[in-house]
């Protein structure tokens, strides 16, 4: 919840700075560092499920699934489908190929309690016998079902008569709670071990109890989406990975403000950007200040932080121009984290 919501206030803020007449929204992708650093050997990792019960415990989990209204087996998919939502995540990025390493059976507790660690031994017959270089275990896996229902009266037009008619809702929540353990054996260090809960929603609306209903996935269906979101968003913790972002830049002001911006809209940000490093001269402030602000973007588009930070900066300190500040600290953040950026990339 926490990650989403600091998404929503950047995009919120990119929108306010977007929602002057005199400015446009550029998306751009960005390399964004992982939160812990790999070992740098590390190119080939696979993946192996060791969430699911090991003898014995298969029927307390059936008794589980039974209490729950669970599905039987449906946490054996969802497991299955987390993995392979890593394996995604991973290759999707420029750091690591991935593989789900399919027929072992390395069995865990089948709950959220975590196993004992795999011994190396069998960790290096593992890297050797798939040609990886690390191995990356699903080690616990445990999914929650909620599901709400609920109605309330509103207020429709029908035939062109107000009318107050029951509306029904439905809200399915599947929380799921993985754990991940990450084997570097060409220096015996465990990477990781974390766990993570992640959650998925829908809504169903209908005119009946039955009708909102319908409009759900079905549990296992859920379960196993829900599963493979949790894979895909492991793979942001230990993987530099590809984020989209907006920018605003300064389309108006005066004509040569519009040819730019003509440009730009056709991909030619090269040709744009001789106009805007002749405006920045501009002995009004604050045509000049708007144009060291788009000398600043085309910088980063251009991946030189630095050279957009200074522009960013001129922007400020010498024209004052308010929407420079946000973006200077959009660019420091950036510049920060190319440093460990590089260093995972290695």
């Amino acid at each position: 919840m926490k990650r989403f919501l600091l998404l929503s206030l950047s995009v919120l803020a990119v929108m306010a700075l977007a929602t002057s007449c005199k400015t446009a929204s550029q998306q751009m992708q960005i390399l964004k560092p992982a939160a812990i650093t790999m070992p740098s050997p590390v190119k080939q990792v696979g993946i192996i499920n060791r969430s699911l019960p090991a003898e014995g415990q298969g029927f307390k989990n059936f008794l589980e699934g039974f209490v729950t209204g669970e599905s039987i087996g449906a946490d054996r998919e969802g497991s299955m489908q987390c993995v392979r939502g890593l394996a995604s995540g991973l290759n999707n990025g420029p750091r690591f190929t991935a593989v789900v390493i399919e027929g072992v059976d390395y069995r865990g507790t089948g709950t959220a309690q975590w196993p004992e660690f795999l011994d190396w031994n069998t960790v290096d017959e593992l890297c050797s016998r798939f040609r990886v270089d690390a191995i990356i275990a699903l080690e616990t896996f445990d999914s929650d079902i909620s599901l709400d229902k609920r109605s309330a009266d509103v207020e429709r037009v029908i035939d062109k008569q107000k009318v107050v008619v029951k509306e029904y809702y439905a809200d399915l929540r599947i929380r799921v709670r993985s754990g991940w353990t990450v084997y570097s054996p060409g220096d015996r260090q465990i990477v990781d071990r974390n766990g993570f809960s992640d959650e998925m929603r829908w809504n169903g609306t209908g005119d009946s109890p039955q009708q909102a209903l319908n409009k759900l996935p079905v549990k296992r269906k859920a379960i196993n989406e829900s599963g493979y979101y949790s894979g895909n968003q492991y793979a942001y913790r230990i993987s530099p990975s590809w984020f989209t972002e907006n920018r605003v830049y300064f389309k108006s002001g005066n004509d040569d403000f519009k040819a730019a911006h003509k440009l730009v809209k056709k991909g030619r940000w090269q040709e744009a950007v001789p106009i805007w490093n002749k405006l920045s001269a501009s002995p009004d402030t604050e045509t000049a200040g708007r144009a060291c602000y788009n000398m600043a973007l085309a910088s980063e588009m251009e991946g030189k932080l630095d050279l957009a930070y200074e522009w960013a900066n001129r922007a400020w300190q010498q024209h004052h121009l308010k929407k420079s500040r946000y973006y200077i600290n959009i660019l420091s953040n950036r510049i920060n984290q190319q440093k460990q950026l590089d260093l995972q990339m290695q």
